[in-house]
């Protein structure tokens, strides 16, 4: 006769869903979460140019803010990010002069994508991980 012990029973049916469900100590989308920029200031033309982008976690899934700076930096616009493993897109609302979309992917400590304005013109972009150029 076989003597099952019911605590050790059920440590390995919960190990055994966790590991069926994929489910792991590190919430999904956490390397996605922070801050992504090319801001630069040219001393030359006194400008400051670039865009950034910070990207956090809402109840809702992923929200961020975008700035871009051409001479000076621009109003912040608040975009719902979607995310599916690496890859990042987003729409820029209609009423920003900026509207568009945005399509890219996190590798190696950048967000390396591609703007596609309304207006017609497009911009790729590499924008790194760390801190914000306002930090």
């Amino acid at each position: 006769m076989i003597v099952v012990r019911p605590t050790l029973s059920l440590i390995a049916v919960v190990s055994l869903f966790v590991l069926l469900s994929g489910a792991s100590a590190t919430p999904a989308g956490k390397d996605v979460v922070g801050t992504y920029t090319n801001l630069k200031f040219n001393q030359e033309g006194g400008d400051l140019l670039g865009v950034e982008l910070r990207i956090v976690r809402t109840k809702k899934g992923y929200q961020g803010v975008l700035q871009f700076a051409e001479g000076g930096p621009e109003e912040l616009i608040l975009v719902d990010v979607q995310v599916e493993g690496k890859r990042v897109k987003f729409l820029i609302p209609d009423d920003n002069p900026n509207a568009g979309s945005f399509s890219g992917v996190i590798e190696n400590g950048a967000l390396t994508g591609h703007f596609q304005y309304k207006s017609g013109g497009e911009e790729d972009v590499v924008l790194k991980k760390g801190k914000s150029y306002w930090d």
